[in-house]
């Protein structure tokens, strides 16, 4: 809730949940829209809070956080028909997590052909941000009320009733001053607040989502991400259900007045669009978006997984603090034969004694640390969940309510065949592996001269690509255009549920390949009479559209359709 003028509004709320045991580490982040003066943030926090276990966070580790977790959108790239010996690759099919074999992390490297991975070598201190909140308030209604009166802040319409009923239910308010001059402006009238993050001894399963409704806009975005070890998350007092997945869609969008737009820049649309539908054949239902562990960062990742310092910013350094020692700092263990061997090379060239025991504390002191680093990366591994809800009011009749979930895997399978459908189950799992995921998709037009091509083998984009190689995500999905972009015209992939009746329609009858001349500079495109509708406006005739445009360019475009 906001306190201040009265017209402050939050159009989303970012909560990060992070537990172990019985400790919970939340943080809260909202996007604040309404007059640039001077206000403060109320949250309800557990009895046990005090103002040691509050402190403010970077926004950039909330945002990794969300980027990661984000709906995304993928490009496949149809592997070269005659190029066999290319492995057939995808973009997420390299390492981006420590190995345990890694090089020592000081000036004594046993192996320099070897590199060492980030993880290794980055600074694993949990950050903090200073500064954007004046002051905090932790107490009683009657206390806060004080305080606000102080500083000339009102509570708006129904925020006093909302205070006693937490009141009564066993809270505290934690209230921060926001200090206007701090805060990151997005436009005339927008804040973006920094994450406040407090910890509690208590294993909370209940979030006070409706604390914040007097200040909430009419239609209020939530997003609730869980960093829990091995278990996903799912809200157990609303219905939480999969959103669709792993449907294909068209690269290039047509827009009503005519102008062609990138539909990987607009996956944000595409998206709200898709929701609106989804919630209105399932209303006050949450939509699970990602799970999956924090050591991966989905297939293909929008960007590295989670690095140790922002796990450990997120409420890791509230576990680590708790832990002795020994456990923190475990001893080496003893080193190999071949070790051995690399540190007598080493001592081998010192000069003087002073520089062989120089070399060999150094090369000791690299042990310990490697060890207390393997240790402390393998003890913060967690299953991330990301929980989506959107709501007036009336749709949170009740606070949120936390408990697990089985594992799923969904969003992850390949494109297959020669319209790359991929398949959009999501089932029942030994391991923690589902995403939201649209599927841009690019046939291979190249002259096909050889015996035995092998078509339809779908992986990331060819060496000669020249294209901003990035996976776009869903982001700011409170502010984007709900209407801009029709599903019915850009999703290819047909989804029954959504009355979304899908771009390709496939016929029982075996396509029939028939081949374009082949002009200069080299390009051909074929097309399965059988396999997909020439009716304007569906997809296929926008691909032989495409195809005729690209005969004698000799390049690359986006597949259409």
């Amino acid at each position: 809730m906001l306190a201040g003028a009265g017209t402050e509004k939050v159009h989303s709320t970012n909560i990060f949940l992070m537990k172990k045991g019985e400790t919970s580490v939340v943080s809260v982040h909202p996007d604040y829209q309404g007059p640039l003066t001077g206000f403060a943030i109320i949250i309800p926090v557990p009895k046990d809070v005090t103002a040691d276990r509050v402190i403010t966070l970077k926004r950039e580790y909330g945002d990794r956080v969300a980027q990661v977790s984000a709906p995304k959108f993928a490009e496949f790239w149809e592997m070269d028909p005659c190029d066999t010996e290319t492995p057939h690759e995808q973009e997420w099919e390299r390492n981006l997590k420590v190995s345990a074999d890694t090089a020592f992390l000081g000036t004594v490297q046993t192996d320099p052909s070897k590199k060492v991975a980030k993880e290794m070598l980055l600074d694993v201190e949990a950050k903090q941000k200073e500064g954007e909140y004046k002051e905090t308030f932790l107490g009683t209604s009657a206390e806060l009320m004080k305080w606000l009166s102080k500083k000339d802040y009102k509570l708006p319409s129904g925020g006093q009733e909302s205070l006693s009923a937490y009141e009564a239910g066993g809270y505290k308010f934690l209230a921060l001053d926001v200090d206007i001059n701090r805060i990151e402006l997005v436009g005339s009238d927008r804040g973006i607040l920094s994450p406040v993050r407090y910890w509690t001894k208590q294993d909370l399963t209940r979030l006070p989502t409706r604390f914040g409704l007097p200040s909430a806009a009419p239609m209020q975005e939530l997003h609730i991400f869980t960093l829990v070890p091995e278990k996903r998350t799912q809200v157990t007092n609303y219905k939480t259900k999969a959103p669709p997945t792993n449907l294909s869609v068209v690269q290039e969008y047509v827009e009503p007045g005519g102008r062609n737009v990138n539909l990987k820049e607009r996956i944000g649309e595409l998206y709200a669009a898709i929701h609106d539908r989804f919630l209105e054949k399932n209303p006050q239902t949450f939509l699970l978006e990602y799970a999956f562990p924090t050591g991966q960062c989905g297939k293909p990742c929008p960007t590295e997984p989670l690095l140790p310092h922002e796990l450990l910013s997120l409420g890791g350094d509230v576990f680590e603090a708790e832990l002795p020692e020994a456990v923190r700092r475990p001893e080496p263990p003893e080193a190999t034969e071949e070790e051995k061997g690399k540190l007598e090379a080493i001592l081998a060239e010192k000069e003087t004694p002073a520089q062989k025991k120089e070399a060999k504390e150094t090369w000791e002191d690299d042990r310990k640390e490697l060890a207390a680093r393997k240790a402390l990366i393998e003890r913060n591994q967690y299953v991330l969940s990301r929980l989506h809800y959107r709501y007036a009011a009336a749709g949170m009749p009740n606070d949120v309510e936390l408990g697990e979930g089985a594992a799923i895997s969904g969003g992850i399978a390949l494109p297959q065949g020669e319209h790359g459908a991929a398949d959009t189950t999501v089932a029942p799992s030994k391991n923690h592996a589902f995403q939201t995921r649209f599927n841009g998709l690019f046939p291979n037009i190249k002259v096909v001269k050889c015996d035995n091509p092998k078509p339809h083998r779908w992986g990331k984009a060819p060496r000669e690509y020249r294209g901003l190689n990035k996976i776009w995500v869903a982001e700011d999905l409170s502010r984007r255009d709900r209407k801009r972009i029709d599903p019915e015209k850009a999703v290819i992939t047909a989804v029954a549920e959504l009355q979304i009746p899908g771009l390709l329609t496939k016929k029982e009858e075996k396509p029939v390949e028939v081949a374009t001349e082949e002009k200069k500079g080299g390009g051909i495109c074929t097309y399965g009479s059988g396999g997909v509708s020439t009716e304007p406006g569906s997809a296929a005739w926008l691909w032989v559209l495409g195809c005729l445009s690209l005969i004698g360019l000799g390049r690359r475009r986006p597949f259409a359709g």
